[in-house]
């Protein structure tokens, strides 16, 4: 499998660049990469609610094949809706991080996971406790990468916040060629340089399915374009 390098350039706003690629204005400030405060709701949680009220309306849903045209399904990535791959060689040598999800786990405290316990500790939250999502991120870098990198960047890395580049997006869908996507955004975020895994489900939402760029198993479409989640595909 080709390594991808964690450089990118940094997309700079002087005459003569490439046009950025504009994401869609999105009430949630995280569509632009800025973190929400901690006791917020998930943004996912948020998509989730609103696929589910779409889905209960009894409007009819889309396929892919059925809302796009001949053209862009011809170009379009097809995958599976699962990303196959673990973190990112380059960073895997880097950190000392463990060849796999259940080395990684097992090595470095193992313990029981579950939605009330995500590092294993086996202290549950009590019923009603807010949990802070990235506080428990931060202590999973070498446990749960996904966990950890689905909120944070790699150590000493800049987190970026503007508008994904052109650029960002060539390489987005190059990872998407070579490993698939459609969970793990964690783990998928570790070959984008300066972005971090909500970004990355973000950006695939509201641009890449959008856009009919890819075409995902687990989600149809509305009318008028949008995607929504209907579940895991299992092939």
């Amino acid at each position: 499998k080709v390594q991808i390098s964690t450089k990118i350039r940094k997309p700079q706003n002087k005459a003569g660049t490439k046009k950025k690629l504009i994401v869609p204005v999105r009430k949630s400030l995280r569509i632009k990469g800025e973190e929400p405060k901690e006791d917020s709701v998930d943004d996912l949680d948020i998509a989730d609610a609103l696929d589910e009220k779409i889905r209960n309306t009894g409007d009819r849903l889309l396929t892919a094949e059925e809302y796009f045209d001949e053209e862009t399904q011809k170009n379009a990535i097809r995958v599976d809706g699962h990303f196959s791959s673990w973190v990112n060689p380059i960073i895997i040598q880097k950190h000392g991080i463990e060849a796999s999800a259940s080395e990684a786990w097992e090595n470095n405290g193992g313990g029981k996971f579950s939605y009330a316990d995500t590092t294993g500790s086996g202290k549950r939250r009590k019923k009603g406790m807010v949990s802070n999502a990235k506080a428990d991120a931060l202590k999973m870098f070498k446990k749960n990468p996904n966990q950890y990198f689905y909120r944070l960047n790699e150590p000493g890395e800049e987190q970026w916040l503007h508008d994904w580049s052109e650029e960002e997006k060539v390489l987005f869908l190059d990872i998407v060629r070579q490993h698939g996507c459609g969970d793990k955004w964690g783990l998928f975020a570790t070959y984008i340089p300066h972005r971090v895994g909500y970004q990355c489900s973000n950006f695939y939402r509201q641009v890449v399915l959008k856009n009919g760029l890819v075409f995902d198993p687990n989600y149809m479409y509305t009318l008028v374009g949008t995607p929504v989640y209907k579940g895991f595909h299992h092939p």
